[in-house]
């Protein structure tokens, strides 16, 4: 018998937190559930995929202590049109689950709880702070180059996380294109590395609030908590990830300083000619200008001349549009930067300030392919 009683709103907001982590195949069916555990003025909601799990507290009327896992999506859906201000009671026995409001009545049927994984987001490892902020800002600086499909090579659908001297970088690749970004964390740990999956830390750093939160890598495993009650943990990539100072040089013969805003512009405007099966996009880097141009059979030709300033030798480039212009877009706006060895070394975007706190590196094609 499980008996507890609280308002809509609060579980409903306490469900979208943790059905980020639910599964959204039926392999195993218990995966697909939120499970729902009553004790001591307090409802613990948990759910997983089995690579990513999250769990939320929220205070409750507990007249009965237990646990009952229910199928999210139609429970989600219920609650979604229940009214926010309405105090729900649920009663889980024998294979079912009531939900009672105003004068309303619903029997949900339950899964099999026996099914769902045990669950462990305890950690003896050391914690560091960072704000949720600044997380979601290394998300949206890398994001853009996780490869969108699993090639096999694992460390492409991955985000590489490194704690050193006081900063937390993220680093992710799917090998035509590299991004590297850092933010400060708020708390003393010793230097530690790990690599995630993309897609599903992008979905706990979504849950996440603005302010600190306290993370802990331990093997294997990313760990973070909230002061308002969320928990969660990530099973980490067993991968190495390439070395960043392959493709990061110590010094480079051109390097172009630019207003980020208009050579973007130019950039997407020029490449609306491009061939659409084999695009490609040429820079020419002459003395404080760059020449943007592309061409194709069936939408013409289009080049623009932007005025820039330059140092070192003039240089040639053929870039893929779309890696181009993620990488450009990865930056903030202002004067950027753009540094190259030659005409085939990886190319390098950064912000043309002192601080460097994020790149993006984009691989030109072979002169000979274009």
């Amino acid at each position: 018998m499980l008996i507890f009683e609280l308002t809509a709103q609060s579980l409903a907001d306490a469900l979208i937190l943790v059905s980020r982590a639910v599964a959204m195949r039926d392999q195993v069916p218990a995966m697909t559930g939120v499970l729902l555990r009553a004790a001591q003025g307090e409802v613990e909601l948990t759910a997983t995929d089995g690579e990513l799990a999250m769990r939320v507290a929220v205070p409750a009327a507990v007249e009965a202590e237990g646990g009952v896992l229910v199928p999210a999506r139609t429970f989600a859906d219920l609650l979604r049109l229940v009214p926010s201000d309405t105090s729900v009671q649920f009663r889980g026995l024998d294979g079912q689950v009531g939900i009672r409001f105003l004068r309303s009545r619903f029997d949900l049927p339950t899964l099999r709880a026996e099914e769902f994984p045990p669950l462990d987001f305890a950690s003896q490892a050391e914690p560091f702070k960072v704000r949720g902020d600044a997380l979601k800002e290394l998300v949206r600086k890398t994001s853009y180059a996780v490869s969108a499909r699993d090639d096999g090579r694992l460390f492409t659908i991955g985000m590489f996380l490194a704690l050193r001297e006081g900063y937390l970088s993220a680093a992710t690749t799917d090998n035509h294109r590299l991004a590297w970004a850092r933010v400060p964390v708020t708390s003393e740990a010793p230097d530690q590395e790990i690599l995630l999956p993309a897609r599903a830390f992008s979905e706990i750093v979504r849950a996440l609030p603005d302010d600190d939160v306290e993370v802990r890598f331990e093997q294997g495993r990313f760990l973070a908590r909230t002061p308002g009650g969320l928990s969660t943990f990530l099973t980490a990539i067993r991968a190495q990830f390439p070395d960043t100072r392959r493709v990061v040089f110590d010094t480079y013969t051109t390097t172009v300083r630019f207003d980020l805003g208009t050579v973007l512009a130019a950039v997407e405007r020029t490449q609306l000619v491009a061939d659409q099966k084999n695009a490609r996009i040429r820079l020419r880097v002459e003395e404080n200008i760059v020449r943007i141009a592309a061409s194709s059979s069936e939408g013409g030709q289009g080049a623009e001349e932007v005025a820039v300033e330059t140092s070192g030798e003039p240089v040639e480039l053929v870039f893929g549009p779309k890696y181009l212009v993620d990488g450009l877009r990865s930056l903030p706006d202002g004067p950027a930067v753009l540094d190259v060895m030659h005409a085939e070394s990886p190319a390098r975007f950064r912000p043309d300030i002192e601080r460097r706190d994020q790149f993006a590196i984009v691989m030109p094609l072979r002169q000979t392919e274009s």
